[in-house]
């Protein structure tokens, strides 16, 4: 889970700090086993994210924020994506992730004008999946998802997202892959396990293998 304490989740990027960066010519992230938080390059992350957001999330925050695979929001959650009104780019993955969830026209509507927007136009929109009343309700509502994919099992989980991911790239790709997937996880212990437990009416035990 992403979360972020205090009164917002975050305003964005310190455009200074980075300015330093990309004068020095060094990647703004990079090292050996790293993961790119904002998924645009491999490895990727093979763990489900949810993304908790509340007050200002704005730009490179949203970003992060589309990166996730469930996303939670409060309320009072300021959504801005302005770096044009700056006569910056949103290069985190706005311009490829939020048109394909949310449809051209509302992302467009937002990115080219800097206008910010709200928790409900968000939901709106497909972007945000459960709305809370409050930061600590949003936080609450992420938890209670969590524990849910938690008590899944793990190898089917991963094995869920990987297709998922497979298809967003390429369909026809994610089809091709489908009868592999299913074979690899019908030899592990865990798809058994859930055999078992289903039949025996009590909760499964998995172990992740």
């Amino acid at each position: 889970m992403l979360f972020g304490h205090g009164d917002r989740f975050s305003q964005g990027i310190d455009v200074d700090a980075f300015g330093a960066f990309a004068k020095a010519g060094k990647p703004l992230m990079s090292g050996d086993g790293f993961i790119d938080p904002l998924g645009r390059t491999k490895p990727i992350l093979t763990k489900p994210l949810i993304a908790v957001v509340h007050g200002d999330t704005w730009n490179m925050a949203h970003e992060l924020f589309l990166a996730a695979d469930i996303r939670v929001a409060s309320e009072d959650t300021d959504f801005g994506q302005d770096e044009n009104t700056h006569g910056r780019f949103p290069g985190g993955g706005a311009t490829v992730r939020f048109p394909r969830e949310a449809g051209w026209g509302n992302a467009m509507r937002y990115i080219l004008t800097g206008d910010h927007w709200t928790a409900r136009d968000a939901y709106r929109m497909g972007v945000v999946q459960e709305i809370a009343p409050s930061r600590q309700a949003a936080l609450d509502k992420a938890i209670e998802i969590a524990l849910k994919i938690a008590a899944c099992g793990p190898l089917s989980i991963k094995t869920s997202l990987a297709s998922a991911r497979d298809a967003v790239e390429s369909q026809t790709l994610a089809l091709s892959k489908l009868d592999g997937l299913y074979r690899d996880l019908f030899k592990t212990r865990d798809f058994q396990e859930g055999r078992d437990a289903e039949a025996a009416g009590r909760p499964p035990v998995y172990e992740g293998h």
